[in-house]
């Protein structure tokens, strides 16, 4: 077959060369076929797949040519619109398949005008396809299209360029144009303008044209070579532009001047210029940029801009990507970084570009972009209503309805704000926390938000017996019957069959049965589910006549259905049409069965005949169906009976006294907030949803509900609502009228919402869908209640649509690829969904009654009240000061010296004229009660900025400017002549009063960086507890303030970057194609944020004051949705809760139970260590003090194990700063904590030697206190500060104000580059662990290690540790090896291991687990050694490690079966310790043994 395809290919080029319009001659043996037929005419085997059979209906063959000899077959086909060359080589193998022939070539001809810039592309497709010289030529080229002169430029050689001139490939191409178009161009291969050789991406690409050489090549029937490389079984996917169909589009300019590129509207009257010049704005939409192309202009939205300096630093890469909402493509561009500076100032995502240039192949992932040469910036224009009377939407859902809509809350109120809308509701599905982000635009704007919900309402006032007839189970006489159907939709489908039996006593008197002609097919599905053809039912009873016949059968009885909504609906429409009354009262078994059965998870029929052992039976034939259910509810009877209940009312009595709500159907329906009292009695609602009715979905009892109704407003909601779904089943007129008596308003939706019910076959047609909108609107007439139209928005906007599609494939929704139309519409645009409803109902419905809800709700709602609502604490101000004072005479004497009195002063007068003394003295409190408990506190943030906090022993920190201080005679001096950064950094000095050594503290720390520069700004303390001990921490918070009070602070997990990708590219898989890098971050982009679930902080706690209950500020719930929880957290992340309760951080650290080991093992206090010993800080800069050489280690420096310092980039960054001091460690520890502020910024300015590690800018404090140093006034270098800790940057204003303070220029350009700076309190609090940490490990390293390990595992391997260091440092090369292939738990081992390798280097070794010596968790230093514990060998969990040590410890273990049932362990677990030698001393069993 190769040698049939070259043969065939070999004719084709010579064709293509030959300038000649026909067909080349037939070689020997054949045929040529003349005159034009329909495509699928001449190839009628091939069936084609739909979408390709839309294409070839419109192609002709004009000629068709056959090589029997070779199996071959020519074609050439006319088409009147272009057709992609995959879709034409896919279409010949399909041919070649259906002909069991070698080869099939189809030579499109099309219409001449149809030639232009963009089937370049499809040129070189073709070129490639017939094996011309062209592979690796033309990733990357420029189009220039003349009128009869086609030019290709390319970025290589003359050599390369000389190589295809000589294989003639633009003579190639010019064929293939003649071939295809009929027209003569003249085609010119030359190189690129300004190309220069790169030696190294040519030795790049040599190396990547290597590896992509395929193993196997294949020559498929088309005569197209398939590569198929490392996945062979993958299917191609099919690179598209846009996700919304394939071909071209044009822009279109609107009657306001505008212009629509794609899905977005963009105003460019008044284009601003922020790079180069534009002559005009002429664009093309971006899905038209196929191929490259030499000048174009196209529009769109910035996203995901990056820029990176070059190595040299002379110049600046800018990437960004810009969308049209329909697709998108990346721009790339090399700017000199003078200048790069004010461009990217320019570019933000979210603005709107026309950008102008050549679109190319880009060299590095092949992806076509778009390399700028003039950009101007333009405006994206909004969706308006420009309704002169606005409507407002009373149903919407946010990225807080999880995993089900894109709209962001602010985003939605602000839609409606600049609409003109006098308010929204936000009423996402059985939460509330949407409601934080919507409030604070509430506030700026002064827009009114309707606070509601979509919840999940259960009626536990359901029964099972409809009707008012009472009848005893005894001897009452009831009629069980089943009715078979053509579908689902009582409006839509028939009665096949009804079937029914007279039963009293739990004796059948009598049947029934008869066939009833539908009048209609029955579908294939329904026939071989109930066994009954169209020829059974022809000629039976009318629909009429078959239910007059069934009802004058049943009488006045009690009636019995499973599922009787079902049944009974079929009945009444029969009725309804025909004039007929039906009144009996039914029964309905499958809510009977939840009461009686409540051990069945499902109460489908044959599962209940099968429960009571009732035997087989003909399911799903009326009369089977009714017979074998009268026998079932005979025996729940009985069940009945033997509870004493006997006749029907009883049972319905008893019913409503043990409904359980968790095994009820829920319904949707909208609770909407009208007054401050109702806003408290929603959030008591949506608490006991979450912690009482959890199940799938937190459930609102309709009795629950009752009793907290005041100052709420009820809807029906949508389709999923009970009283449309009691309308689907349908109910009687009166039921109805019942149900929708208990809702304050009724609700309709636009068509689209209920298209699904088509689809299930519920509904017949579109008209079917308004008539239930008009029965709705009936009902609510008839009760004289308000009908309003919703949208029941999941989405912005129209084109939006795509987005939900993907998280619902995501969630492995079957139906998640159907349109659904559910986007936030304008007050035009719902009048025109409504129009059926004539125009003054449409009005009513749309506008009139929308508003007149919104005028019932008060305007003054806000979900949480504005002011800070503290816990009282009697005496909190006096007890704060008091202790404060005693401490600071305690360490420096009395009277205190004036700088520690002014800074105390200042402190606590902002702290207790804003009324924080509470927070102080309750973190007060908590510090105290955990020392107490035998263990230290770290604290953490600034708070460490306020010296109220070191002096009421909250921090360890101390914020003044360095100084000596006496511990005995309380001498201080703050001269600092030296101008150290750091007290610890002070020359050793003694004290000129009485001799004893001085200590240095203080690190000049602004107390401004805490609360603010006026003392306002709410503490955030946050305080690091052992683990051992934060459980204690979190109960004895409950003691100070009431358990009722205390809460954990909740948190909200929303959809990350890597969740979306995935859940992106798996639509994009499923579907068979694939799109750009631009296009698949615009869908990432547009889903992240949404809500997955929720959870709790770490250690965040919330107090309410004892005057007031949690439910005045937010709901409670579990974490997770979780009801087996016994968490209560906060419904509200305590983000927004900041200012208005009180959180403490409450969090567990291994810090703090480092210490406590370290102290328990060296019987000496980690508060004792001195802060200034040289050998410790010999630690980050070598190994020295270890006592081991370079190369004993896997490391330079003597840091794993000392917190926030044993990570290889902070460990490369100590070699690249060499710090000497404590200040110097103290900027590592920022510059590692922060954002931009050391790669490319910190590190450029150390390693060019402009300053050093002292003098870069390592934490936000510094900035404050640098600029006052250079003269800038306090309060202005605290808002620089403020503004460049953020990422905001410097204004022209205050960089002019830095210069003319002669700050550097260097110092400013790193103010420029910086996103986020750490606290200088947080840092000195890392590097105080450190250190102290750091000293136990160079004189006390058998201790050291012991602690660590017992503190923080971190995977330890005893198995690996008993290997000696070679078998230590062998796993560490298998782990490194593995790369990014290694797994998360190798990952964290290796931190472990440096430490154990490091232990073997030291001379430290390890002793083994022992049954009798071992302890459960703790590694315990014995003979100079380090002795595991049980919890250390791979297998022994920490509850079995535990079990050994308790049964050990607590009586005499007679052998290894003796602990093996003492301590409940598993036989694995005793075969691990077995293995390992920990049993050694044990017998196997407790027998006795003479010989």
């Amino acid at each position: 077959m190769i040698i049939q395809n070259i043969i065939f290919f070999s004719t084709l080029l010579r064709f293509l060369l030959s300038k000649k319009e026909d067909v080349p001659p037939s070689p020997k043996g054949s045929a040529g076929l003349e005159g034009k037929i329909a495509f699928l005419e001449k190839f009628k085997k091939y069936s084609p797949r739909e979408e390709y059979r839309l294409i070839l209906e419109n192609a002709y063959c004009e000629r068709v040519r056959v090589e029997k000899e070779l199996k071959m077959i020519e074609a050439r086909v006319s088409f009147p619109e272009i057709v992609d060359k995959d879709i034409l080589y896919t279409v010949e193998g399909e041919i070649c398949e259906a002909y069991g022939i070698n080869t099939v070539k189809i030579l499109p001809q099309y219409p001449k005008e149809l030639f232009s810039e963009r089937y370049i592309g499809q040129l070189i497709t073709e070129l490639q396809r017939i094996g011309a010289v062209s592979k690796g030529f033309f990733g990357n080229y420029t189009a220039i299209l003349g009128e009869d002169t086609l030019t290709l430029e390319i970025g290589f050689s003359e050599g390369g360029i000389g190589l295809i001139n000589r294989a003639e490939t633009p003579e190639i191409l010019a064929g293939i144009i003649r071939s295809e178009f009929g027209l003569e161009y003249k085609v010119e291969i030359k190189q690129e303008e300004g190309y220069r050789f790169d030696y190294d991406e040519y030795e790049k690409a040599q190396r990547k044209a290597l590896l992509d050489i395929p193993v196997d090549t294949s020559f498929r029937g088309q005569g197209k070579t398939t590569v198929e490389v490392n996945e062979p079984d993958k299917p191609q996917l099919k690179k598209v532009i846009s996700l919304s169909g394939d071909g071209l589009s044009e822009t279109v300019r609107t009657d306001e001047g505008y212009i629509k590129a794609g899905n977005t509207v963009f105003d460019v009257s008044a284009p601003e210029m922020i790079l180069g010049e534009m002559s005009e704005i002429d664009p093309v939409p971006l899905r038209n940029l196929t191929s490259p192309i030499r000048r174009v202009c196209v529009l769109g939205v910035a996203y995901a801009i990056e820029t990176k300096d070059t190595r040299k630093g002379d110049k600046t890469i800018v990437n960004f990507a810009i969308t049209d909402d329909d697709a998108s493509i990346y721009c790339k561009m090399i700017l000199p970084a003078e200048e790069a500076g004010g461009f990217v100032s320019k570019l933000k995502d979210g603005n709107a570009y026309a950008v102008y240039g050549a679109v190319r192949t880009d060299r590095f992932d092949g992806e076509l972009t778009v390399s700028p040469n003039a950009i101007a910036l333009i405006k994206k224009v909004e969706r308006t209503d420009n309704a002169p009377e606005k409507r407002v939407e009373l149903h919407l859902h946010t990225q807080m309805s999880a995993m089900d809509a894109l709209i962001p809350p602010d985003v939605a109120v602000k839609t409606a704000y600049n609409w003109g809308h006098r308010a929204v509701a936000i009423t996402d599905h059985g939460n509330v926390q949407g409601y934080q982000d919507a409030m604070l635009v509430a506030d700026k704007t002064g827009m009114k938000v309707i606070y509601g919900m979509e919840a999940y309402f259960v009626d536990d006032t359901a029964r099972a017996v409809y009707g008012n007839c009472d009848a005893e189970f005894a001897d009452a006489e009831f009629v069980s019957f089943d009715i078979e159907t053509t579908g689902l939709s009582a409006m839509n489908d028939r009665i096949t069959e009804i079937g029914a039996v007279l039963v009293r006593g739990g004796e059948i008197i009598d049947k029934f049965n008869t066939f009833a002609d539908p009048g209609m097919h029955i579908p294939e599905n329904i026939t071989e589910l109930t066994g009954i053809t169209d020829s059974m039912v022809k000629g039976a009873p009318s629909q009429a006549e078959a239910v007059k016949a069934f009802l004058d059968f049943a009488g006045d009885r009690v009636l019995i259905a499973h599922n009787a909504g079902f049944d009974t609906s079929f009945i009444r429409k029969v009725c309804d049409d025909n004039g007929m009354p039906f009144d009996n009262t039914y029964l309905d078994t499958v809510a009977l069965s939840r009461y009686v059965n409540p051990d069945l998870k499902k109460h489908k029929l044959d599962i209940l005949a099968e429960y009571f052992g009732l035997g087989d039976f003909n399911h799903h034939r009326a009369s089977d169906d009714a017979e074998m259910l009268a026998l079932i509810f005979f025996k729940m009877a009985e069940k009945l009976q033997q509870e004493g209940i006997r006749s029907l009312s009883g049972m319905t009595a008893a019913m409503a006294d043990k409904v359980d709500c968790l095994k009820l159907r829920t319904y949707h329906m909208i609770i909407l907030v009208k007054n401050k009292v109702g806003l408290k009695n929603l959030y008591k609602l949506v608490s006991f949803s979450y912690l009482n009715y959890f199940k799938k979905h937190p459930r609102i009892p309709k009795t629950v509900l009752d009793n907290y109704r005041e100052g709420l407003i009820i809807g029906s909601a949508c389709s999923e609502g009970e009283l449309f779904n009691a309308m689907l089943e349908n109910r009687s007129r009166a039921d109805l009228l019942e149900i929708a008596s208990y809702y304050d308003y009724i609700e309709i939706q636009p068509i689209c919402n209920n298209r699904y019910l088509i689809a299930n076959g519920r509904a017949g047609s579109d008209e079917d869908l308004r008539e239930f909108n008009r029965r709705l609107i009936s009902i609510a007439d008839e009760l004289g209640k308000p009908v309003v139209a919703t949208c029941d928005a999941h989405f912005l906007n129209r084109h939006d649509e795509i987005y939900r599609k993907i998280l619902l494939k995501g969630m492995k929704f079957s139906d998640a690829d159907k349109d659904t139309g559910i986007y936030f519409r304008t007050t035009e645009e719902m009048l025109e969904e409504f129009a059926y409803l004539g125009e003054e109902r449409a009005k009513e419905v749309v506008i009139t009654n929308t508003n007149r809800i919104a005028d019932m709700i008060d305007a003054d709602i806000r979900p949480f009240p504005k002011g800070t609502f503290t816990p009282h604490m009697d005496g909190a101000e006096e007890d704060l000061q008091r202790i404060c004072y005693e401490n600071a005479e305690k360490k420096y004497g009395k009277p205190i010296p004036e700088i520690v009195r002014s800074r105390l002063d200042k402190e606590l007068t902002s702290i207790i004229k804003h009324g924080f003394a509470v927070l102080y003295m309750i973190a007060q409190k908590l510090v105290w009660f955990s020392e107490s408990q035998g263990y230290l506190v770290g604290s953490r943030g600034s708070v460490g900025s306020s010296f109220v906090a070191s002096m009421a022993g909250i921090s360890e920190v101390n914020p003044l400017p360095p100084h000596y201080y006496c511990p005995k005679c309380r001498y201080s001096d703050f001269s600092n002549p030296d101008h150290v950064g750091s007290g610890f950094d002070l020359p050793d000095a003694v004290c000129p009063v009485c001799g004893e050594k001085l200590r240095g503290d203080g690190h000049d720390i602004p107390f401004e960086t805490f609360l603010g520069f006026y003392g306002d700004k709410s503490p955030d303390i946050d305080l690091n507890f052992s683990g051992e001990v934060q459980g204690k921490v979190h109960k004895y918070t409950e003691e100070l303030f009431g358990a009722e009070n205390v809460f954990r602070a909740g948190t909200i997990g929303a959809l990350a970057d890597k969740t979306v990708y995935g859940y992106v590219m798996k639509y994009l898989e499923e579907k068979g194609i694939t799109v750009n890098k631009a296009e698949v971050q615009r869908l990432v982009n547009h889903c992240v944020g949404v809500k997955r679930t929720t959870g709790q902080h770490p250690g965040g706690i919330v107090v309410v004051p004892r005057e007031y209950e949690i439910y005045d500020f937010c709901p409670v719930q579990h974490p997770a949705d979780d009801p087996n929880s016994d968490i209560v957290t906060t419904h509200f992340t305590f983000a927004y809760l900041h200012d208005t309760l009180l959180k403490l951080d409450e969090l567990g650290h291994d810090i703090p139970t480092k210490y406590k080991w370290l102290e328990k093992y060296s019987g000496t206090s980690v508060m004792d260590v001195p802060m200034n010993d040289p050998e410790v800080y010999e630690l980050f800069s070598s190994t020295k003090s270890l006592g081991i050489r370079q190369g004993d280690i896997e490391a330079n420096l003597g840091t794993y194990g000392l917190p926030e310092f044993g990570t290889r980039f902070v460990m490369k960054m100590v070699e690249e700063a060499k710090p000497k001091t404590f200040a110097d460690l103290l900027q590592i520890s920022g510059l590692s904590h922060g954002t931009d502020v050391w790669t490319g910024n910190a590190q450029d300015l150390i390693n060019n030697g402009i300053c050093d590690i002292s003098h870069v800018i390592g934490c936000r404090d510094n900035i404050m206190n640098d600029l006052i140093r250079y003269g800038v006034e306090n309060a202005h270098a605290f808002k620089i500060m403020e503004a460049v800790r953020k990422g905001k940057g410097l204004t022209p204003e205050w960089e002019a104000e830095m210069k003319e303070h002669g700050v550097p220029d260097w110092y400013i350009g790193s103010c420029k580059k910086i996103k986020y700076m750490f606290p200088k309190a947080h840092a000195a609090a890392y590097v105080m662990s450190a250190i102290r940490l750091g000293w136990y490990k160079v004189h006390m390293p058998l201790v050291f290690y012991s602690a660590f390990f017992t503190a923080a595992p971190g995977g330890f391997d005893a198995g690996i540790a008993m290997s000696g260091k070679a078998g230590v440092v062998r796993t560490m090369k298998e782990i490194n090896d593995k790369g990014n292939e290694a797994s998360q738990k190798e990952t964290a081992m290796l931190a472990t291991l440096n430490l154990i390798n490091e232990c073997y280097a030291r001379g430290i070794k390890f002793l083994p687990v022992n049954f009798f010596k071992s302890k459960a968790f703790a590694y315990v230093p014995e003979d100079g050694r380090i002795r595991l514990p049980f919890n250390s060998l791979a297998g022994v969990g920490e509850n079995a490690a535990l079990a050994i040590e308790t049964a050990r410890d607590g009586g005499e273990i007679l052998s290894v079966e003796d602990l093996r049932l003492k301590a409940k362990l598993t036989k694995a677990v005793v075969e691990v310790l077995k293995e390992n030698g920990a049993l050694e001393g044990l017998s196997d069993t407790n027998q006795i043994t003479f010989f």
